[in-house]
């Protein structure tokens, strides 16, 4: 396996490199000495001259005792030469001033948008420290407002502090950026767009596709479906919310979200499995390696994106290749490949595991299948021998990539998850239908959206049970991860230990022929994958109907409101929406009609940026049919945002007036009770049921209600501003007597909310707050009442 120790001597000089700074020129002096070396042994007159004192068969005279150290010479060589240049050329220089520079650059990426902030990196062209512009190079991280609406390509200038970037005991910002060629970071006091574009014209287009295609991901599925569909398809997993992506972390199932060359190298097994049964093996590879290349170009090209598809690639290839030592040799010529791209790759996690997970399907994928369908033909009946050896590939495919990343994940998160043997077979198996159908629904909306729609109610009950599986396992995770201390001599002993026993084990040395399937086994598949979707599809829109009751959902948003309100007869209402978009966007997936995704209504019963920063986004993948406003549209950037875009999409608006009633259906309705600057007082009604929702209350409001005597008794009170004690005198409690308070507050508010006296005032009134609670849903007929909570009954 010569390329393997080539591969290996090249990244060993890497780390020397790391650990060892000498010029450059040093390295490369005693590099090319060896291969001097190396080529005086071959020349024929020196081979005589040695032959006279060395035997010809010596080990001194092998080609690796010059090639290898050779490599490993150029490879602490190549570290110093890549090495950026930090002088006042660079971004990187003008780091931890105490002044603000002007820096103007070229968008090097589409922005990565999150919650609260979206960050931009900019190719730098100049920078201005108040005497004019000075050519500059270099990468740096903006960090700008979440709603900045920025492209590829674009030219902007932004003013601000260059900071390099932090590090501290258990993670190095610093060392995560300096992979990826960033030294430096800004979080900007202004941004302006210049005139001219920059960039590449492909790159252009296809970034300005995988837009489209993720804008086409939220209309056709809900969430947190849509979320991720887009992380699976599109690489884009920031609208995940954070408990979903803990979940798929606890339970070893976050590669399926992760383009890393562990999910692509068991897709594309899963993938050759299936085609190859239709167009027989190696066209079944062509077909699976075409799908990695189209996937790479829709996902837009970059670094992690390449790194994994020569990684699933080689995985194919390997198999094809039929001799392990031919897969070990292209997996050590891709390595090299990949480090000679970019020497910082070594440290990266991503890469780690790509090299691990594929080794692993190298040596142990036919083993390993040849073991399992044995052992399954025993258990089957012959007609079902073929349907087994599907499933067979799924389950041993991922044990296979498990056995050789365990370590490295052990080592870099200090845990393992037991349940992740258990959870990846439960949802590898669906994975090639949630990226086929999934995939083709959402590039068929490109061409015709309702067909797109169509394509897209089978796919997403297969995105719908992988989020739920993972959930299940997540509860049973929190009492099977093991917790340890790995140190890096653990890393070498386990690997050194799992390849010596490998390489000297006679039986994993054998190669088993791929049986051919039957087309027969390929239709049943098919059959029953129909009608597993059929039903999940049924149910989950049965689940989501209307049926007959009052529900009305307080969801978890932090220190501000958020009310989902779903009438007797399915009608949906949104009240407010916090601040964060991801957040939001899942729990509305998880509620709204499975055929619908869209509001009847929604209610700005507040025009602060804390109840308003989750709609601008939300709004363009869940439209509302109606929408009724109060409060100042100037008292925050997102309302302003919010009416700009209603303006543009020509929704209607309704301004709140005291005493208006929204029909929600024959007998519920919502009244406005109070409206003022800060937003309204609403009261909803159905039957004898009552909620007083005091969202948008102010000092004048509170008059206007008499203190809540012109409101008199009601079932459930929402408590105003997360508990602040002027939004909420005890004589308004008092007045209304709740049988239900409800408070929704962030925990470890940094306001210190809610107010002492306001928990003061509550003593003897039932009180649920979603800090505690998660998300309160109470649920009427009109005459009782049922409250349900996500942490509790």
């Amino acid at each position: 396996m010569p390329l393997v120790w080539v591969s290996i001597s090249f990244a060993l000089g890497i780390i020397l490199a790391s650990l060892r700074t000498l010029p450059a020129n040093i390295w490369l002096s005693l590099g090319l000495f060896f291969i001097f070396l190396f080529i005086l042994t071959r020349l024929p007159e020196s081979s005589k001259f040695l032959a006279r004192y060395i035997h010809p068969s010596s080990f001194i005279l092998h080609p690796y005792i010059f090639i290898l150290p050779a490599f490993f010479l150029f490879g602490a060589w190549y570290f110093q030469f890549r090495q950026p240049t930090i002088d006042a050329f660079h971004i990187a220089f003008y780091n931890d001033r105490d002044y603000e520079m002007l820096v103007t650059g070229t968008l090097d990426e589409p922005p990565d948008q999150r919650d609260s902030y979206s960050n931009l990196t900019l190719n730098v062209e100049a920078v201005d420290s108040g005497s004019g512009d000075m050519p500059a190079s270099g990468l740096l991280l903006v960090r700008t407002s979440a709603l900045a609406d920025y492209e590829y390509g674009q030219r902007v200038r932004v003013r601000g502090l260059l900071k390099t970037p932090p590090e501290n005991e258990e993670f190095s910002y610093r060392d995560y950026l300096a992979r990826n060629g960033i030294h430096s970071t800004m979080s900007t006091y202004e941004i302006t767009t210049l005139p001219g574009d920059g960039g590449n014209f492909f790159l252009h287009f296809v970034y300005k596709l995988k837009g489209k295609l993720l804008e086409n991901t939220y209309r056709l599925y809900h969430d947190p479906e849509a979320s991720l569909l887009a992380g699976i398809l599109l690489g884009v997993d920031t609208g995940m919310t954070k408990e979903l992506q803990t979940a798929f972390k606890n339970t070893g199932t976050a590669h399926i979200i992760a383009i890393s060359g562990f999910n692509i190298a068991i897709i594309a097994g899963i993938f050759f499995a299936i085609f190859k049964n239709i167009f027989g093996e190696r066209i079944g590879a062509g077909v699976a390696v075409v799908g990695i290349l189209f996937y790479t170009l829709l996902v837009g090209a970059d670094w992690a994106v390449f790194r994994a598809a020569l990684m699933g690639i080689l995985s194919l290839a390997s198999r094809q290749l039929g001799r392990r030592n031919n897969g070990m040799n292209s997996l050590g010529i891709v390595a090299l490949i990949l480090l000679f791209i970019n020497p910082m790759a070594l440290w990266d996690v991503g890469f780690q595991l790509s090299v691990a997970a594929t080794l692993g399907l190298i040596l142990y994928a036919e083993p390993f299948s040849n073991f399992t369908l044995n052992l399954l033909t025993r258990l089957f009946k012959q007609d079902m021998k073929a349907f087994a050896r599907i499933l067979n590939e799924s389950v041993t495919l991922t044990f296979a990539a498990q056995l050789t990343t365990i370590p490295i994940m052990a080592y870099h998160f200090n845990r393992i998850s037991l349940v992740s043997f258990i959870a990846n077979p439960f949802i590898l198996f669906v994975q090639p239908a949630v990226m086929v159908l999934g995939g083709l629904a959402v590039i068929t909306s490109l061409f015709i959206f309702p067909l797109g729609q169509l394509a897209a109610w089978f796919a997403e009950p297969f995105a719908a049970y992988t989020i739920r599986v993972v959930e299940l396992f997540d509860r049973l995770a929190r009492s099977s991860l093991l917790f340890m201390e790995v140190e890096l001599w653990h890393l070498v002993l386990g690997y050194a230990f799992l390849l010596g026993v490998t390489f000297n084990w006679d039986e994993l040395k054998k190669r088993i022929q791929a049986l051919s399937g039957s087309l027969r086994a390929v239709a049943l598949t098919a059959t029953l994958m129909f009608l597993f979707a059929c039903t999940i599809m049924i149910w989950r829109a049965s689940a989501t109907t209307g049926d007959g009751q009052l529900h009305i959902t307080f969801l978890e948003a932090g220190s501000a409101d958020a009310i989902l309100i779903q009438t007797p007869e399915g009608r949906n209402v949104l009240i407010n929406g916090g601040e964060s978009a991801s957040k939001l966007s899942d729990e509305l997936g998880r509620r709204l009609p499975y055929f619908s995704r869209k509001l009847d209504w929604l209610i700005i019963a507040s025009t602060q940026e804390e109840q308003l920063a989750a709609l601008p986004r939300l709004v363009e993948r869940v439209p509302p049919e109606n929408v009724l406003w109060s409060g100042n549209v100037q008292a925050s950037f997102s309302a302003q945002t919010l009416d700009k875009y209603f303006a543009a999409q020509m929704i209607p608006v309704s301004k709140a007036e005291v005493g208006q009633k929204l029909a929600l259906d024959s007998q519920a309705f919502i009244e406005v009770k109070a409206v003022g600057p800060r937003g309204s007082v609403l009261l909803i009604q159905y039957k004898n049921f009552r909620a007083l929702l005091p969202i948008g209350i102010s000092e004048g409001t509170l008059d206007e209600l008499e203190f809540g005597n012109a409101i008199d008794k009601v079932d459930v009170l929402l408590l105003a501003d997360a508990g602040y004690a002027p939004s909420n005198p005890p004589d308004l409690i008092e007045n209304v007597n709740p049988q239900l308070t409800v408070l929704s507050v962030a925990a470890g508010d940094p306001n210190g909310l809610p107010s002492e006296e306001v928990l003061d005032s509550l003593d003897g009134y039932s009180l649920l707050r979603t800090d505690r609670s998660g998300w309160i849903q109470v649920t009427t007929d009109g005459e009782s009442m049922r409250v349900e909570t996500e942490r509790g009954q």
